[in-house]
């Protein structure tokens, strides 16, 4: 019978190979608020009128802030959601078509402008040549969440 051999002492390097860095899963990464407030890209199908107002009743910001927004969106052209330099009104016209008054308006398309809902464009060409015009989108976030709440069905023409 021979003895129990003695356990031997571990080295370095043995450590290291019981310990080797497993690599790590990559955390997914958190969506940036910059890509949530971009103008979101609808489906040939979707029509803006409609994902539009629902998107801004869904939203959560203050009534007068969606009262102005929807004031707007009957103003604009209900494909593509640009307000035509003709039609620009002036936050006293827009107060006195809401009931607000000319500072809530202007508090209201700041939070539009904000939060994604509105952004202004430079005129490049034409009598308007220089002047900024009204363009009403839909944020990716919220553009995401309507298609998420219900069927594309539902909101196309």
């Amino acid at each position: 019978m021979t003895a129990p051999a003695t356990p031997r002492t571990p080295t370095p390097a043995d450590l290291a190979r019981r310990t080797a860095p497993v690599a790590a899963p990559a955390a997914p990464t958190a969506p940036r608020a910059e890509d949530a407030l971009a103008p979101g890209k609808l489906a040939k199908k979707e029509h803006f009128r409609k994902f539009f107002l629902f998107g801004l009743r869904r939203s959560r910001m203050h009534a007068h802030a969606r009262l102005v927004g929807h004031d707007l969106m009957w103003r604009a052209n209900h494909a593509t959601g640009q307000v035509s330099p003709t039609m620009h009104v002036s936050s006293d016209e827009l107060a006195l078509a809401t009931g607000l008054t000319a500072g809530q308006v202007d508090v209201a398309l700041q939070v539009l402008h904000t939060r994604g809902w509105l952004h202004y464009r430079r005129i490049a060409e034409g009598p308007r040549t220089g002047q900024r015009a009204m363009v009403l989108t839909i944020p990716a976030g919220a553009l995401e969440q309507i298609r998420n709440r219900k069927g594309p069905r539902e909101y196309t023409r």
